[in-house]
């Protein structure tokens, strides 16, 4: 009963779960009541989703994180998404995995020289081989091309990776976001910056998550008209 009013709740009301209200802003540039993501990086089905929202309004699509504890939880809470257990990157193989204890998991990562820079190895509880595939190559198993509206990336410091690993003539969706530890002043000279740039995608806006300026990123494909409510 809990659960269920709590969702009547949130569905109805303008509720976030992203951490600095992404999911509310993509929401309206979006302005589709029905629609499909493709969540990379996806952590937990409610908490720090940037997708939960879009669930809640309607929305459906493909949840994508190497952790296998948390299937189980989008099957419960989510069983309209598909959850896909891989590692997005830039090349195929295996790659280990480092999973923190419960209250970092959300910092999981393939990144070991992330976990020095944020002083989070001593945390490290286990490691796991997880078999890893290319953007391009998870778009073409699971074919969704001209199927997704927003991508949201969240890899703890591999997202110029998926990003670069993506068939951009012909996946190409209209909204996405990207995590970020630099600040404005870094991220408009970055890699990813100048790679959807070249792609032909515009920078919308930034929503930062702390004081040094990390957060998230949001671009719009250039022949996206944006008409929010």
């Amino acid at each position: 009963m809990k659960d269920k009013v709590r969702t009547w709740i949130n569905s109805r009301y303008r509720v976030s779960f992203s951490k600095s209200g992404e999911d509310i802003q993509l929401f309206k540039l979006l302005n589709k009541f029905q629609g499909k993501y493709l969540d990379i990086g996806c952590f937990e089905p409610i908490t720090f989703s940037n997708t939960y929202y879009f669930y809640l309004k309607g929305w459906n699509g493909f949840v994508v994180d190497p952790n296998p504890r948390v299937k189980s939880m989008f099957s419960t809470i989510r069983p309209k998404d598909q959850f896909i257990q891989r590692g997005i990157s830039s090349y195929n193989g295996k790659l280990t995995y480092y999973m923190l204890k419960e209250n970092l998991s959300s910092m999981n990562t393939f990144n070991y020289d992330f976990l020095v820079a944020n002083n989070l190895t001593n945390y490290i509880e286990s490691q796991i081989e997880v078999p890893l595939c290319t953007l391009e190559e998870l778009v073409d198993d699971f074919d969704l091309y001209n199927k997704i509206d927003f991508l949201d990336v969240d890899v703890e410091g591999l997202d110029f990776e998926v990003l670069s690993s993506n068939n951009w003539e012909k996946f190409r969706p209209s909204l996405i976001m990207v995590e970020t530890d630099l600040s404005l002043e870094e991220d408009l000279n970055s890699p990813i910056y100048q790679l959807l740039k070249e792609k032909d995608y515009k920078i919308l806006a930034k929503l930062v998550q702390e004081t040094n300026g990390s957060g998230n990123l949001i671009f719009c494909r250039s022949d996206y008209s944006v008409n929010p409510k």
